[in-house]
């Protein structure tokens, strides 16, 4: 998977109305089972063209297992008090505020989902959460890649269930997934205590 505004950062502040300043020079992301996830930046732009350099990384999660630790992100378009945990710690968006263990540190992103599933294979965040609307369809090609190129990287996916994600529910062809919540996308080790922190707070 590519995203061509990628930054080195990838992260903006909530508070300006535009991501227009996140215009990088982009990622290139590629995974295969069993063989892990791989990156490397694409070059500033040739001509009418970009061109990709030659140096390939191997991506893998954070090891964080503490979630007041943890770095969360979540879509561009819900809020942190749309999502389970809201009830249990609040959120902070300065990476510089002290450890709170009742608040969390709550990531902005440029670009769409994919670009969060980027940013948790790279160890960026730990956790990425996107909750199931009623007036919104989840389709299967806006995570599939995801999916493995977190997987590839250590991290686990899930619905906010602990189920996985069925990508080939949908028989139609327009292959749009029902995830019970929504997306639980972390870097595997916190993914049972959020799971279990998600079901606790449902009941």
């Amino acid at each position: 998977m590519g995203c061509p505004n990628w930054t080195n950062g990838t992260t903006a502040n909530k508070q300006e109305e535009s991501f227009d300043h996140c215009n990088g020079h982009g990622i290139l992301m590629v995974s295969h089972a069993g063989c892990g996830t791989w990156s490397r930046y694409l070059s500033p732009e040739i001509g009418q063209f970009i061109t990709a350099q030659d140096v390939w990384k191997r991506c893998f999660v954070d090891t964080c297992s503490v979630v007041h630790m943890a770095r969360f992100c979540i879509p561009d378009s819900q809020t942190w008090n749309m999502i389970p945990l809201s009830l249990l710690f609040g959120s902070t968006t300065d990476e510089s505020d002290p450890k709170d263990e009742n608040k969390i540190l709550l990531q902005y992103a440029c670009c769409g989902s994919l670009c969060k599933y980027i940013m948790v294979a790279t160890g960026r965040a730990t956790v990425f959460f996107n909750r199931a609307r009623v007036n919104t369809q989840i389709k299967a090609w806006d995570h599939a890649v995801g999916v493995i190129c977190v997987q590839e990287a250590g991290g686990q996916i899930s619905d906010w269930s602990g189920k996985p994600l069925d990508l080939a529910a949908d028989l139609t062809g327009r292959r749009i997934i029902y995830p019970s919540g929504g997306v639980l996308v972390t870097n595997g080790s916190l993914h049972d205590k959020l799971v279990d922190l998600i079901s606790a707070d449902h009941k």
